[in-house]
């Protein structure tokens, strides 16, 4: 997803301290920096920032988790929950087997309020968004 996100452009890229966002085709990818330790706190910002990027408008979302290095609880229950907002659905994507269980855990345990779903690639995840785009 990194190479994805090397196009810089204008209002279809935004980053903060926490991730790199863009927009493309009706989908936000969002790659979440490396070694980040996501709090509540910090989930809040997320939103926040991905809200106003978006425009207010829903989308369908990928997630490269890959670069968690953790996420509290409280965090999780958020982005289950309140971060879900004016979301359509949610890829979230890691080749690295421990995030992947950790992607697994959170849409068992945490239980998000949209359709989501965990992937080791990227292409996988588009073809997940494209079929849940292409339902009525």
């Amino acid at each position: 997803m990194k190479d994805l996100l090397k196009n810089k452009s204008g209002t279809n890229y935004f980053e903060n301290s926490y991730a790199a966002y863009m927009k493309k085709d009706g989908i936000i990818y969002i790659l979440f920096k490396d070694h980040l330790v996501l709090n509540h706190n910090a989930a809040q910002q997320i939103l926040r920032d991905r809200l106003k990027f978006q425009s207010y408008t829903s989308y369908y979302v990928i997630c490269d988790v890959s670069g968690i290095k953790s996420i509290d609880e409280d965090a999780r229950d958020f982005l289950a929950t309140k971060g879900s907002y004016d979301i359509k659905a949610v890829a979230l994507i890691s080749h690295k087997s421990t995030k992947y269980e950790m992607g697994t855990f959170y849409t068992h345990f945490n239980r998000p309020n949209v359709p989501t779903k965990v992937f080791t690639s990227l292409d996988s995840a588009v073809k997940f968004i494209q079929n849940l785009s292409d339902k009525p």
